[in-house]
This record gives C-alpha cells, sequence and structure tokens, in this order.
C-alpha cells in the first residue's frame, strides 16, 4: 500500500489521545474502603467485569477511529504492481514501452494487444499521480524522452503504436537513466511494460552490468517497477523470408525462396500461404508439422529480367505484425568473383567453389595472381589467399565482401568445430532444414585468427574457426583453414560451396537494384511501394530507397517465442530496487485504486460501535427504581 500524502502519517502517535483521556478520567476517583458497602462489592461483582469490558472495547473503537481518520486523510493506494511498496508519490515517473512485433500478441477474449494492455494499465496507475508527478515516455523505436502532458491521450501517441522493430530493454534503460542525470530528476520511478522476449532482454550481455553500476551510483531514490505481460497464445504462426536466390530456367526465370513458418503449438495443420507478386495473388497449401518448418516456394518469373518484390501472407491470426514477410529479388545480374591465391590447390578449389553452375546461377569467378592489380567496381565477392593487404580493406570499405583464408602461420593437429551459428549467416542450415556438416570437418592445420568481429563458428577448444569482421559499408570474413588436403577436408565442397554462395549473395547486394534488409537498419528518405501505409524506420513493407527497392522485414529474433523467467529478471537487476507484476490476459482489475473512502467507513462504524456501548443501562435503572 502506498500514500499520496504520507506525510500524514506522522499524525499517527494522536491514536494515543483516547488513551490519555481514559487514564486522566480514572484519576478522576478515589478508591476509600467503606464497611458498610462490602456487601454490596460481592453482589456486583459480575457486573463490573462486563463495565471493565466494556470500557476495554470503547477505548479501542475511539483509538481505532482516530487512526482510520489519519489514514483516509492519507489518501492510501492499494491493489497491484504499484500497490506493493509504501511511499510518496515520486517527482518523475519515466514511462518505458516495449513497442516490438511480439508485443502485438492479441489476448483472444479482450482482443487487446500486450502493447494495448501495456498502455491502459501504465494510465490506470498513474492517474492517482496525476498533479504529483511529471510523467516520461521512453519507448523501444524511437527511444526519445518525451514528456506525456495527458495519460488520456497515451494510447493515441503516434509514438505509442505498433511497429515491427525489436527491443533493446538494456539500451531502453540507459536511456532512462541518462534522462535522470541530464534533467537532475528527484525521486524517481521506471514503470517498464515488456513481454519479457528474450531476444529483446539479452540476459548474458555484458551491458546489464554497466546498467547496475549506473543504478548504484545515482545519487537520487530510483525504483523499478516491471509490468511484465508474459501470456501465451498458442494459436499464432509467424512467416518469414530467408532467403531469396534468383535462378535461370529453360522457360526463363524463377525466384527460389526458403519461407519458415513459426507456430507456438505442434501438431499437424493444413495452411493456406498466399504468395503476392506486384499485385498477382496466388495460394499454396502447406501441411505444418512441428513448431519450426522451412517451406521452399518456387516463383515463376517468366522473361522477366528485372528486379520485382512482394509478399508472402498467411490468414489472420492472434498477431497481425508477423502475418506477412516481404521480399525483393535483383535484375539478372551477373556474379563476379576474384580469387586471389598463394596457394595453386586452393586456387583451383576456391574458383569452383565460387562458381559451382555458372550457367544456372549466372555466376563467374576468375582467378588472379597475388599482385596483379585489380579492377573490383563490378565484382560482387573478393576471395583471398595471400598476404592482406589495402586493396582487400579497401574493397569492403566502398560495401563489398571478402573472405580471407590463412597464408601464415599456422599450428598443427587435431582440430573439431563444435559451435557455429545455425539460425542465419553463411554456416546457417540449409534451405530443407539440414545441418551443414562442420561437426564432420577434419582439421588438422589452422591458423589463429586475432580480428574484432563476431566469431560464427568456433573450435572445441573455443577458437574461432570463422569470423565475420565489418568494415565500413561491407564486411570481410576470415577463416581459420584452407580447402587442401594439408590443411582440411574442407575441398569436399559441402560446408565450403554454400558457405561462399551465401557470401557472394551477400556481396551482390551492393551492385543490385534490389535488397532485403530488417526494421530499424535502414536509414534515408523512402517511399513505400507495398499498399499498407507506414515508416522505414517502424514499420515492414517494400520501399524504394533512391535507386533501389528494398524489401524491409520484422527482424528473425522477434519470432522466436522464448521468454525469460522472473529469477532471471531479478538477476539481471541485481541489487536495483524493483518490483515486478505479472499480467494475466483477459484481467480487467485495475492496478491500483484509493481507498480512503473505505477507511472513512471504518471510522464511522468504530464512532458508532463506540456510541452504542457508551449508552447507558436505561432498562436496569428502571427495575432497580420499581
Amino acid at each position: 500500500m502506498s500514500f499520496l500524502q504520507p506525510y500524514i502519517l506522522w499524525a499517527l502517535p494522536l491514536m494515543a489521545i483516547p488513551i490519555i483521556v481514559h487514564l486522566l478520567n480514572r484519576m478522576r476517583y478515589r478508591t476509600m474502603p467503606w464497611a458498610a458497602m462490602m456487601f454490596l462489592r460481592m453482589a456486583t461483582r459480575q457486573s463490573t467485569r462486563q463495565a471493565r469490558l466494556r470500557e476495554w472495547l470503547i477505548l479501542a473503537c475511539r483509538v481505532l477511529a482516530v487512526a482510520a481518520l489519519i489514514f483516509a486523510i492519507a489518501r492510501p493506494l492499494v491493489g497491484g504492481w504499484l500497490g506493493w511498496a509504501m511511499g510518496a508519490a515520486p517527482d518523475t515517473i519515466i514511462l518505458l514501452l516495449d513497442r516490438s512485433a511480439s508485443m502485438e500478441l492479441q489476448d483472444p477474449t479482450t482482443h487487446l494487444s500486450k502493447r494495448a494492455l501495456a498502455l491502459r494499465r501504465l494510465a490506470e496507475a498513474g492517474k492517482e499521480y496525476v498533479g504529483s508527478s511529471r510523467f516520461v515516455l521512453i519507448e523501444s523505436a524511437i527511444r526519445k524522452p518525451q514528456e506525456v502532458a495527458s495519460l488520456a491521450a497515451l494510447e493515441s501517441l503516434s509514438t505509442t503504436a505498433p511497429t515491427d522493430t525489436a527491443a533493446d530493454i538494456p539500451a531502453l534503460l540507459d536511456v532512462a537513466l541518462d534522462y535522470i542525470v541530464a534533467n537532475q530528476c528527484g525521486r524517481t520511478e521506471i514503470w517498464l511494460a515488456s513481454d519479457l522476449q528474450q531476444s529483446n532482454w539479452q540476459p548474458e550481455s555484458r551491458r546489464w552490468e554497466a546498467v547496475r553500476t549506473r543504478f548504484g551510483s545515482l545519487q537520487q531514490d530510483v525504483r523499478v517497477r516491471l509490468l511484465a505481460l508474459t501470456e501465451v497464445v498458442p494459436d499464432n504462426i509467424a512467416v518469414a523470408v530467408r532467403e531469396t536466390q534468383r535462378r535461370r530456367t529453360a522457360r526463363g526465370y524463377e525466384l527460389a525462396m526458403t519461407v519458415e513458418l513459426t507456430r507456438n503449438n505442434t501438431g499437424t495443420q493444413n495452411l493456406p500461404l498466399a504468395v503476392v507478386h506486384e499485385g498477382a495473388r496466388s495460394l499454396l497449401n502447406v501441411q505444418l508439422e512441428g513448431q519450426r518448418q522451412s517451406v521452399q516456394v518456387a516463383l515463376d518469373l517468366g522473361q522477366r529480367k528485372t528486379e520485382g518484390w512482394g509478399w508472402i501472407e498467411l490468414p489472420a491470426d492472434a498477431n497481425p505484425r508477423d502475418n506477412t514477410a516481404y521480399f525483393s529479388y535483383p535484375e539478372d545480374l551477373h556474379l563476379k568473383t576474384a580469387v586471389v591465391a598463394e596457394n595453386d590447390a586452393a586456387r583451383r578449389v576456391l574458383r569452383i567453389a565460387a562458381a559451382p553452375a555458372p550457367a544456372v546461377l549466372n555466376e563467374s569467378a576468375d582467378t588472379v595472381e597475388p599482385g596483379t592489380p585489380l579492377k573490383l567496381s563490378d565484382v560482387a565477392m573478393l576471395v583471398w589467399q595471400a598476404a592482406v593487404t589495402n586493396v582487400v580493406r579497401d574493397f569492403a570499405e566502398n560495401g563489398g565482401v571478402a573472405v580471407v583464408f590463412p597464408s601464415g602461420a599456422s599450428e598443427e593437429g587435431k582440430f573439431r568445430i563444435t559451435t557455429w551459428r545455425r539460425t542465419d549467416g553463411p554456416l546457417a542450415n540449409a534451405k530443407d532444414g539440414r545441418i551443414l556438416p562442420l561437426a564432420e570437418l577434419a582439421v588438422t592445420r589452422r591458423a589463429p585468427l586475432q580480428v574484432p568481429g563476431t566469431v560464427l563458428a568456433s573450435f572445441e577448444d573455443g577458437k574461432p574457426f570463422l569470423v565475420k569482421q565489418p568494415l565500413g559499408k561491407g564486411a570481410i570474413y576470415w577463416c581459420a583453414t584452407l580447402p587442401v588436403r594439408e590443411w582440411s577436408n574442407l575441398d569436399d565442397g559441402t560446408v565450403l560451396v554454400p558457405m561462399l554462395q551465401r557470401i557472394l549473395q551477400e556481396g551482390g547486394r551492393r551492385l543490385s537494384k534490389a535488397d532485403n534488409s530488417e526494421v530499424g537498419s535502414v536509414v534515408g528518405q523512402a517511399s513505400r511501394l507495398s499498399v499498407s501505409q507506414g515508416r522505414v524506420s517502424t514499420d515492414a513493407g517494400v520501399y524504394q530507397i533512391g535507386t533501389k527497392i528494398v524489401a524491409v522485414n520484422r527482424p528473425a529474433a522477434e519470432d522466436e517465442p522464448d521468454m525469460i523467467d522472473e529469477a532471471t529478471v531479478r538477476t539481471v537487476f541485481g541489487s536495483v530496487s524493483f518490483r515486478m507484476f505479472t499480467e494475466k490476459g483477459g484481467a480487467t482489475a485495475a492496478l491500483q485504486s484509493e481507498i480512503w473512502r473505505w477507511f472513512m467507513v471504518a471510522m464511522m462504524v468504530f464512532l458508532t460501535g463506540e456510541a452504542a456501548l457508551a449508552l447507558p443501562k436505561r432498562a436496569k435503572e428502571r427495575s432497580w427504581a420499581s
């Protein structure tokens, strides 16, 4: 229970007034022994006990009536996640709202999304503090503090509308802490509403340690209250386009797409999948088995050589934000690879792996001797097995993608690859769901990789096998071994070919007029091509950005259903003053409400009881008179 006017509670010692008055009244009479009245005392002993009990009850009613009056004036609040602690109304209340795509999951009873329910609960909780506290909204999509003048209009703000973004909870808390420090806020409470999606909270991130340190260094009293919307709705299916590739066929061209379907429940289910290609709609019936399934979709492009776009659509279900996946495909673009290698055997293997089917995939790979001047303006991928020079770095800086294989010192032994990223990137599972056989690679020589970047695969001893280093507009992939028998059996192609082909597609984006990206990663002026309206920074769709057609989709992590539990939440907050309330879907109880009226009613009850007990017993007096 909390109070809007807690300073009134300093008046609680006034409860002693009835006790003091009672004691003073008892001092008004002195006991004097009188032998003639002894027989009367014996006759009325039972009556005296009842009178004493009545006196104690009267005294208790008076004390409780004073206490009820004091509590009523202090305006108590009870109920839900905000009523767990006592304290004054804070100077500032910062509302942190998770606007990620997963927050649009709707309750089947109320048809309210988690985001809408969170806004309603926050507004209900905050109305008791209007006039006492200042409200500041920070949402996960833009992360810009905004003062809220009216909580009633919270749901109608453009900055609380649905988005297709992902949330970054540590970054959201960092922005709130920046605001507290910059504005020198007094006593502050942070109200955070989230669905506890693991990809958004990132509990293993080292940033949480920095967040806890910042909380501990604050001079102000800052508390966190978490509204966790963890209701699971089983009838929801998400669709995503994971890969697209234009291919040549006997009749012209086709677009091969890998479509991934994710759901919460299991069992067999028939699902109609709509494929919309620039206005033309076709249906594909899919039989779902299990929680995650990849579907191969081939879209006939006929003789079309130009770029295009479209989307995959599911029937309406619990979350409308994950029912559509947009795609774009490039023009008939010839993808070139330049292979620079010192080792003759490695040069031959790398050239074949970079262009295994030139006629079908419209690819080519040219080998170049180290030291030869290169023309890389129309090259999609640079494969390099020599001493790294500025040629590689400049190529990546300008948007190209390079793959570097070792050419220097190495160590010998038997090394097994045990961990790698299987959901995305060059080592992801195949289109049909099969895992790339990295565990079967026999590596006998490897070079140390001491470069900054993301480790995509590592050996059993933790040393990296493949590292991606973002550089400028492009990237450099570093591999620890060579595709020759003296180093490994990487030359058998089961890992090398799909790895290089995926990197080649990534490198071809800078040369194409079409691209695929995620919400939040695209910048610049954009005009929407798909039917619905939206902004490229927050909404999925197909956009024209300069001369490029870009299909923008929600981040892949938003389709992951994993949530963190309460124990994990308490771990990441550590010693931060923290309270958690779990909201169940369909619940209609308010988070808190004023109950001073109940204390006034209690005071009246106590005073009425005191009056009834204090009335003289007239009937007994009449009987003695008669």
